[in-house]
């Protein structure tokens, strides 16, 4: 019988340097303000209760034979754990990190695999649907690496930690001054206008092809941002997943990791026309300022993917 892994296709793969890969340690940083004291009792406490994920592996003989990946506690906020491991026994540590689980989740493939192979890691660049691009830190890499195929769309469960938020003002304006800006806004909204706000499939030649009617069509245009909904991931090579955003607050709730309070915030990272938003879950201390629900804020996030199942067909 042939072996289904031979009909993978695997995704483009690029290895990055551990060194501007980038560690862990000012995501603890969120969490803590002496995680040098206080992160190792809590990989500790974790390894009471830890389980092993298996992401896309229908069997354990699909897991890595050099590597494990623990995560505890058994709470919707938990540490994962990367460990080396040679004759199936603990061989040394690699890295720990900060998780949680989300209700989020987009249909995306696997586009390109950027990989610090050493310590098992990995940021993905998801290809959504609609043809949007995210980057997530792939919290299943140690176990779906060899998983993944370029060609199978997935369900990628999209969580964040946040830090440096800050509220949008309400009525923050934007001047436009770049001559090529100004045409594409006048066009876009004269075209949109044109087609009862519709987007025609012939966008970009009509776009090409607008001319200003009036000398106030080539006026610096002044754009309310503060209900602006934008994403920009990382722009370093391995650190795509450490992106800024800014977005509506549509849900908050409450967790705890060990004796850390955290507020959960469902926010909106994208919303384009004839698209679902994608929306995660992000987690942030709860020594920083507190937002409410339909607020716009942004900042800093740390965005993680986890990957289970194929996308439903």
């Amino acid at each position: 019988m042939s072996n289904p892994q031979n009909n993978i296709q695997h995704p483009e793969i690029i290895s990055v340097s551990c060194e501007n890969f980038g560690g862990h340690a000012e995501h603890w940083r969120i969490l803590s303000q002496q995680p040098e004291n206080e992160v190792s009792g809590w990989m500790q406490q974790a390894l009471d209760t830890a389980s092993s994920p298996m992401g896309l592996c229908a069997t354990e003989d699909d897991l890595p034979k050099d590597v494990w990946l623990l995560q505890g506690p058994q709470q919707p906020i938990h540490l994962q754990q990367i460990i080396a491991v040679e004759n199936n026994h603990p061989k040394h540590f690699i890295t720990a990190f900060p998780s949680l689980e989300s209700p989020y989740k987009v249909n995306a493939k696997v586009g390109r695999i950027l990989a610090c192979p050493n310590n098992h890691e990995a940021v993905l660049r998801l290809e959504l649907d609609d043809s949007s691009v995210i980057y997530a830190y792939d919290a299943f890499y140690v176990v779906n690496q060899e998983q993944y195929d370029a060609n199978t769309s997935y369900q990628a469960e999209l969580s964040a930690w946040g830090y440096g938020l800050e509220a949008v003002p309400n009525k923050e304006t934007m001047l436009i001054e770049d001559p090529a800006a100004i045409r594409h806004h006048r066009a876009l909204n004269d075209i949109l206008a044109d087609h009862n706000g519709e987007t025609p499939d012939n966008l970009q030649d009509l776009l090409a092809a607008w001319q200003p009617s009036s000398p106030e069509d080539e006026m610096p245009v002044t754009l309310d941002i503060s209900k602006m909904v934008a994403y920009l991931y990382g722009e370093t090579m391995g650190q795509e997943d450490e992106a800024w955003f800014q977005g509506d607050i549509v849900g908050k709730s409450q967790g705890q990791f060990f004796d850390k309070s955290i507020t959960l915030y469902d926010v909106a990272i994208m919303r384009e026309e004839k698209a679902k938003p994608v929306i995660l879950r992000l987690a942030v201390a709860k020594t920083q300022q507190e937002f409410e629900i339909g607020e716009y804020i942004r900042g800093n996030i740390w965005i993680q993917a986890k990957i289970y199942v194929k996308t439903s067909t």
